[in-house]
């Protein structure tokens, strides 16, 4: 997690969650958006394993408050991510075994091409040997009108469709909704898109004296009992059970 880098785009210092946040509040932001996983990842929780997508993180108040360093109490976060909430920046999945918490529109803050050092030195390394390549091309025929090589042209082209290969990866795209039954879609409807794609996209659901959803890991099944369990209850009307 101390490794690499992230983006913090302009636009959030347009927008009405940093311009009403207070200094504090800004370090916890900005300490959020370093924390989170900037690509799936997988951990393991009791044993079992929860993959978490871009922008998530799990954590807990007592971690963010270290990070965030000298002068933020877990007050202050606490705080903060209640306010985060409420300004859509966030979401949050508390248990007695941790805190997830969801970064939304995560693409707007860290979509995009991701330029390395590497790619940087290459371009650099590249443009000397094209300059004195056309110094050398000069000299040798006068004020002759110097032609560009076929060979350069296709080196070149190679190596951009390579780059854009290699950023077309590094974009992080979330799979395609999905609804195998039509309680996906209530559920869909009940808990959003986001809530939908954490907690019950990969959730088998079959339908009989009780809803069963069968998730797909301890961690998962958890926060669909303590969270959801009621609340969906009364929506589909009947009993449920998680396994």
């Amino acid at each position: 997690m101390s490794e690499g880098w992230f983006k913090l785009h302009r636009c959030l210092f347009e927008k009405a969650i940093w311009q009403q946040s207070t200094p504090e509040q800004k370090v916890i932001l900005i300490t959020l958006l370093g924390l989170a996983n900037h690509k799936g990842r997988e951990w393991e929780w009791k044993g079992t394993q929860f993959k978490a997508e871009p922008g998530m993180l799990v954590t807990s108040l007592e971690s963010i408050t270290a990070r965030c360093g000298k002068g933020i109490s877990i007050q202050n976060v606490r705080s903060a991510i209640t306010k985060f909430k409420k300004y859509g920046f966030l979401t949050e999945e508390v248990t007695k075994t941790g805190r997830l918490i969801t970064i939304l529109n995560w693409g707007l803050y860290q979509g995009g091409e991701y330029i390395t050092n590497k790619d940087t030195n290459n371009q650099v390394t590249n443009n000397q040997q094209s300059t004195n390549k056309e110094v050398t091309n000069s000299q040798q025929r006068g004020n002759k009108e110097v032609t560009p090589n076929k060979n350069d042209k296709n080196i070149k082209n190679d190596k951009n469709e390579k780059e854009g290969k290699e950023r077309e990866e590094e974009i992080s795209i979330l799979p395609p909704l999905s609804f195998p039954t039509e309680y996906h879609k209530s559920i869909f409807d009940k808990v959003g898109e986001v809530g939908y794609r954490t907690w019950f996209i990969n959730s088998n659901i079959t339908d009989g004296p009780v809803i069963t959803i069968e998730a797909p890991n301890e961690f998962t099944k958890n926060i669909v009992e303590e969270k959801y369990k009621k609340h969906l209850e009364l929506i589909l009307k009947k009993k449920i059970e998680i396994k």
